[in-house]
């Protein structure tokens, strides 16, 4: 698996292809709101650093022999808008952590909302260390989960992520 951190250059020659693969296999879980985020991204903010020295959005694309395996996108640490989505064809292939992980490490801060419906995402949300910390009504009536993370917590760093599962 190849995994790339798009620079604005390559945000506007992918977008077209990218927002077409988050759309057809994204299963109609992604809201309306995160999707309309990452369309209207500008790319300046890929290379923008805030006050923390992390980029103000990030998009992690996941490949497997050359071909788009999976999306991440977060902008404002996710508060803008975050997702991730993998191929039916590589998933449980450690393609949605790979992705996770990558806008964790990148970003001062991570949040995301999950529709507790969307087990396979809580699941991974869970295993990366996010913490669920309120439950509300999502867009589309579902209760939806919380998650965040914060990157300057040490213990929860990704780099550590082996002690979280022993």
């Amino acid at each position: 698996m190849e995994l790339q951190l798009l620079t604005p250059e390559l945000w506007l020659k992918e977008r077209k292809r990218l927002l077409g693969f988050a759309v057809r296999f994204g299963e109609k879980r992604l809201t309306v709101a995160a999707v309309h985020a990452l369309r209207l991204l500008e790319p300046s903010l890929l290379a923008e650093m805030n006050e923390a020295g992390a980029p103000e959005a990030v998009i992690a694309v996941a490949k497997l022999n050359g071909r788009i395996a999976g999306i991440g996108f977060a902008s404002g640490g996710g508060e803008r808008g975050s997702f991730f989505v993998v191929h039916p064809d590589a998933r449980r292939l450690g393609i949605g952590s790979a992705l996770v992980r990558a806008m964790i490490d990148k970003l001062s801060s991570f949040t995301c909302n999950v529709a507790i419906d969307n087990v396979a995402s809580m699941r991974l949300c869970f295993q990366l260390g996010l913490t669920a910390v309120s439950l509300h009504t999502g867009p589309t009536g579902k209760p939806t989960l919380r998650f965040e993370r914060r990157i300057n917590d040490d213990a929860a760093s990704t780099r550590n992520i082996d002690a979280l599962s022993k």
